[in-house]
């Protein structure tokens, strides 16, 4: 055994039976700490998934000095997931062919802003950015909406 008070050869330590006792094995015993182990896994195996779930509140960007983006292609979403650049709407159908059309007159530029609405489904903007890629964009930034105490604008798209 692991922790065992038998030795496989001679050894000048006394043993139980020399001191006078009736021989005891010293062996430990880990069947409670397996059953510690246990009760341990189930408890974080069922509480583990509760904590997960949860709905968290993005916090709001704060610019320091906002940019004005000079000859930026903004790409927009307002809260009912219509598509916009520079203040045109733009049919979710025609998105890729106007977003390559855009990019093919600008050969060096592959730089997209992407701007959406808080309520905006997660799918909506997932679709913009599948979009942006066919059109062949490598890069897209996103714009945030600055705090009410910051000064400036922030180009491009609808306010």
């Amino acid at each position: 055994m692991a922790f065992s008070a038998r030795r496989a050869g001679p050894s000048n330590l006394p043993t139980p039976r020399a001191l006078g006792g009736a021989g005891s094995i010293a062996e430990l015993n880990i069947t409670p700490m397996i059953d510690v182990m246990l009760a341990l896994l189930i408890i974080f195996m069922v509480v583990t998934p509760v904590l997960t779930e949860y709905a968290a509140t993005l916090p709001t960007a704060r610019h320091p000095s906002p940019a004005v983006l000079e000859d930026a292609v903004v790409l927009g979403i307002d809260h009912s997931g219509t598509f916009f650049i520079d203040k045109d709407t733009i049919p979710a159908k025609q998105l890729p062919e106007r977003l390559a059309r855009i990019f093919a007159a600008r050969p060096g530029d592959h730089l997209l802003y992407l701007r959406a609405d808080r309520g905006v489904p997660y799918k909506v903007v997932l679709d913009a950015v599948d979009a942006a890629r066919a059109a062949g964009v490598r890069t897209i930034g996103a714009i945030s909406t600055p705090t009410p105490g910051d000064t400036g604008r922030v180009a491009g798209g609808a306010p």
